[in-house]
């Protein structure tokens, strides 16, 4: 396969932008040292060297091409490499601050983190987490477009490092074309216009992302225990716990979590707050003197016969004659003995 470089159609940066244009023998003893060097002296602060390990070889050049364009906190490299390794991420790393999409259009990226492994081939993206280390390596003659976005401005699904996706899905053509017409447009856009496109990039990468994630069996069943914790959490402190809210807090849209309960065997959202708060009023009128009223107020009912027409839908009796009945056992048991008031 020939090394020459090839020009994506998808045009990245002017001629001002930063660039680097490498070529190093792959037999010289100092390859990676020549490699970093000469990445620093081409690419200067405007586009930092990452970390590269060349492999050994007895013949051949390893070349390179890569082209930056910043855009407002997001940047695009269009990016032409030979076969290289390294390591990213991490507490001082490479792009640690990143959520990393990478566009390959000939040749393979391959990435490793955790246990995880994963390719990313000609007409596949990798949408990854850039906070702990991952390990790559790159095909010989791969040409990608990789795109920075700012971590603190993604909602990235919890419990989640990776999504793959076609560039040909329909999510995944429609980010694509803006980030091309924005790169083609930067230089004529004004400060208002520019903040648009920049937001309108987030939005539809986050529509990418959930796209992805909400028909992954893998992530459905983290989904839920992990909103079921939060829920558990803030059955209490929240009295207006809601859909939003918990989607919010585990970084995924109302969509998907919608749909991530639908599929497992439980209620809707909203079905299992209203559960667990009948499950908890009910241990406490058994443990506690909290009136039906008190309990129905603490456990953020809208008012006493709400609560007590969910709790006899639920259970199948109401909270008075629960505490007869069990009032009744305690007393065959040698009396009633006084419970304590529950501490919020």
């Amino acid at each position: 396969m020939s090394t020459r470089t090839r020009i994506s159609s998808w045009r990245v940066g002017g001629p001002s932008t930063p660039a680097v244009h490498i070529a190093v023998p792959y037999a010289n003893e100092n390859r990676n040292h020549l490699l970093l060097s000469e990445w620093r002296r081409q690419g200067g602060e405007g586009l930092p060297a990452p970390p590269l390990m060349l492999p050994r070889r007895g013949e051949g050049t390893y070349r390179a091409r890569v082209v930056k364009q910043d855009l407002l906190d997001l940047f695009v490299e269009d990016q032409y490499s030979d076969a290289v390794g390294g390591s990213t991420g991490g507490p001082g790393g490479h792009h640690e601050d990143r959520i990393l999409m990478h566009v390959t259009f000939g040749g393979e990226w391959r990435f490793a983190a955790g246990g995880r492994q994963s390719a990313v081939g000609p007409g596949l993206l990798s949408a990854r987490r850039n906070d702990a280390p991952w390990d790559f390596e790159v095909a010989r003659g791969t040409r990608a477009v990789t795109v920075g976005l700012p971590a603190g401005e993604i909602r990235f699904p919890a419990h989640r490092r990776e999504v793959l996706a076609a560039h040909s899905s329909p999510a995944a053509a429609l980010l694509l074309a803006q980030l091309r017409l924005w790169t083609e447009l930067s230089d004529g856009l004004g400060p208002a216009a520019a903040g648009a496109a920049r937001n309108a990039t987030l939005e539809l990468f986050h529509g990418l992302v959930n796209d992805r994630v909400m028909d992954d069996a893998e992530f459905t069943p983290a989904l839920v225990r992990a909103a079921m914790d939060h829920i558990e959490d803030r059955l209490l402190l929240e009295p207006d716990l809601s859909p939003r809210s918990i989607a919010a807090a585990l970084h995924v849209s109302v969509r998907t979590l919608y749909r991530a309960f639908a599929r497992g065997a439980t209620p809707s959202v909203m079905g299992y707050v209203r559960e667990r708060r009948l499950e908890r009023a009910r241990a406490e009128l058994m443990s506690t003197r909290l009136s039906v009223s008190e309990a129905a107020a603490r456990w953020h009912f809208a008012d006493s016969s709400h609560f007590v027409k969910a709790y006899r839908k639920r259970f199948g009796e109401t909270p008075a004659e629960r505490r007869r009945d069990a009032r009744r056992t305690d007393s065959g048991q040698g009396g009633d003995v006084p419970r304590p008031h529950p501490r919020g």
